[in-house]
Order: structure tokens, then sequence, then C-alpha cells
């Protein structure tokens, strides 16, 4: 094998730079607190899948894989599963219930690895040639033995197209769970109120963007040699996730009511009054809290005012924020439910998700901060 001299470039530089940012988020995601949530730990993986599939475009593009050609090709089988990844992350977001058969949605992913020990049991010379073949086509091949045939099945020879297809597939399903959950909130899905699904639109919509990168580059540069493109966006994702994931953490540090910065407020006393009215009828008569997906501003939007003076009656008339009232709502439903004899032996998750929580371990938090007991104790008092 003949040295490849290293490729740096801004595409590497940009790329290694979000490779950073994707391995912080999979630490962030997948560890502590943070991976109770199962929609977290679906994220988590996802980011990680697609922070191995960059890193191995890296290496490819600046040659630096030459170095250490035994890996090579070695994040291929996780394109399988990328999709199924999305699409967990979407749907256990809007319910968090995993099933076992769920499972099978990453069948593709480990047949394919399975299916890559023809090439990954071959020699280093004719890894090698392959590398030249993918990203150097103009250069001259070494001498190389086959062990086995690499592709017996030649699937490889259209591993792009089935990549597609999976892709679209799983994207598919992950919309026709998105939108039906808007549709259940009546909200318009190009103008969400609701941040969580906005989020999660925007999720599959840069989805859909990194599809129509791949096409584009499979068709217009051919085997591997635009791939840079596709890693230099999945990069910039990367940038923006960890910005938000900071951004959002500063954000919520500080929920203490500040009266004073409501001096300026129109409202008058009858005015919050009616609001403070309106708002109980909402939150407790229509039980608003049951909502998985509630929110500030989806509820100022059912008692059509503006979000800020919604805050305002809460803070002052209640004396605590939005979250915290939703939350003890919530977690009175879960007392009376776990007193009543008929709903009393139903398990913690399902009575998570019955007062509205997205996991059993934001619940039983919850519970404990307002009650002093876990739920499971608490039951037990009752009995």
């Amino acid at each position: 094998m003949y040295p490849i001299e290293l490729r740096l470039t801004f595409y590497s530089l940009l790329i290694l730079l979000g490779l950073f940012q994707g391995f912080f988020l999979c630490l962030f995601f997948l560890n502590g607190e943070n991976r109770k949530i199962l929609s977290n730990r679906f994220y988590g993986l996802f980011i990680l899948s697609i922070s191995l599939i960059i890193l191995e475009i890296w290496m490819n593009y600046t040659g630096y894989i030459t170095r250490v050609i035994g890996l090579s090709n070695f994040a291929e089988p996780l394109n399988f599963a990328v999709g199924p990844l999305a699409y967990l992350y979407i749907r256990t977001s809007l319910n968090p219930n995993f099933r076992k058969r769920d499972y099978l949605h990453f069948l593709g992913f480990v047949l394919y690895l399975l299916y890559c020990i023809f090439f990954y049991i071959q020699s280093d010379e004719f890894k090698f040639n392959a590398f030249l073949w993918v990203n150097h086509p103009e250069l001259e091949r070494i001498p190389a033995e086959m062990i086995y045939s690499e592709d017996p099945l030649r699937l490889r020879l259209i591993v792009n197209d089935l990549t597609l297809g999976h892709f679209l597939i799983y994207l598919l399903f992950a919309f026709f769970d998105l939108i039906r959950t808007v549709k259940k909130q009546s909200q318009n899905f190009w103008k969400l109120e609701n941040v969580r699904l906005r989020w999660l639109r925007n999720f599959l919509l840069h989805f859909v963007a990194i599809i129509v990168i791949f096409v584009f580059v499979k068709l217009y540069f051919g085997r591997d040699l635009g791939d840079y493109f596709i890693a230099s966006y999945i990069a910039l994702l990367l940038y923006l996730t960890s910005f938000k994931v900071v951004n959002d953490s500063l954000f919520f540090k500080n929920n203490q009511v500040n009266p004073s910065k409501y001096k300026k407020s129109s409202l008058g006393e009858e005015q919050k009054k009616s609001l403070l009215n309106q708002l109980m009828i909402c939150m407790v008569d229509e039980k608003y809290y049951l909502n998985n997906m509630a929110s500030l501003s989806d509820l100022a939007k059912k008692v059509g005012a503006g979000s800020h003076h919604v805050s305002q009656v809460i803070n002052e008339r209640l004396e605590k924020s939005f979250f915290e009232w939703l939350a003890e709502n919530r977690i009175e439903a879960a007392k009376k439910a776990l007193s009543y004899p008929e709903t009393a032996s139903i398990t913690i998750e399902e009575l998570a998700e019955r007062v509205g929580y997205n996991s059993r371990s934001a619940f039983s938090k919850a519970f404990k901060k307002y009650t002093g007991k876990t739920p499971g104790q608490f039951r037990d008092e009752v009995d």
C-alpha cells in the first residue's frame, strides 16, 4: 500500500468539529437522568449513529482511513439503523411506549451487519483497493487477493438504493404519527404553537433535507465522492442541536416569579379575575393537565389570551409558575387514581401516561417532590 496524502480542507474541519458536537450530545442524552426518558435514549442513539457515519465519511474524505484500513466501512450497516431510530424517537416523544416487537425495526441493521462480515474479513490490500475505487478512482490499484466473495448477493452494489428506500419508509411512518398528533391537537402543521411538536416537525424536515442531499450527491457525483456534503449538513445540524440544548438548559435555570416584570402590564384587576376564571375552567374543570403536550402557549390559545398575560395571572394570583401549576394538578389526579379501588392497581407507567407525563421517571420525580413519597409508597400506604 502506498501513502495517501491527507486532505485537510474547510469541509474536513467543519465535519471534525461536528463530530465533537455529536459525541458530546450522545453523552448528554444517554447519561444520568436524561437516559431515563425513553425518547432521549432513541435520540441519543440516533445522534451516535449519524456521528459514526460522518466519522467514516471524514476518514474517507481526508484519507485518514488508509492509516487504519482495517476499519474500512465500519459504519455502513448503521445506514439501516438511522431510519428506525429517527422514527422511534418521534413515536416515543408523542407516546412513550416501547413494545418488544419494536426490536424488529432493527432487523435490517442486524442482517446487513452480518452480511458485511464478508467484506470485513478481506485483506487490508483488498480494502485499500476498495477505498481507491470509491474515493480515488484515478489512482492505480495494488495487488490484492480476495479471501471470499465480499458481496455474494450483490447487495453492496445497490446499498445506496436500499438505504434511500429504508429512509423513505421510516420517514413516512414518522410523518404519519406526527401529523395524526397535530390533528388531535387541532393545530396547523406549519404554524405549530407547541414547542415540542415544532421541534419534532423541524427534526423531520431536516431528515427530508438530508435525503434530498443524499439523492443529489449520489446522482451527481456517483460512488461516495460527494458524501462530504451530506456530512457537512449533518455537522451543522449537530451544532444547532447543541445550541438548543445549552439554550434550553439556561432558560429553565431561573424559574422564580418576578412580579416587577409585570409593572407595565395592560391587564386590569377585573381582566385578571376573568382570565383566572377561564384558566381554572380549562385547567381544572376540563382537565387540560392530562394533555401530554400541554404548554403555556397552547393554554393561552385555548383561553384566547396572550402567553405573557396568562403567565402573569398564574404567577400573581396563584403564586406559582405554569409548570408548577400543571404538575400540581397532575399529581393530585394521580393521588386520586391511586386511592380509588378501581384504578389503584394500574402500573406506574400507565398512571404516568394517564395524568399527562411522557415518562415514568419524570412522573415519579414530580410525585415525590409534591408528596414526599414515590407513587409506589403512596399506594402502599393507601392500601
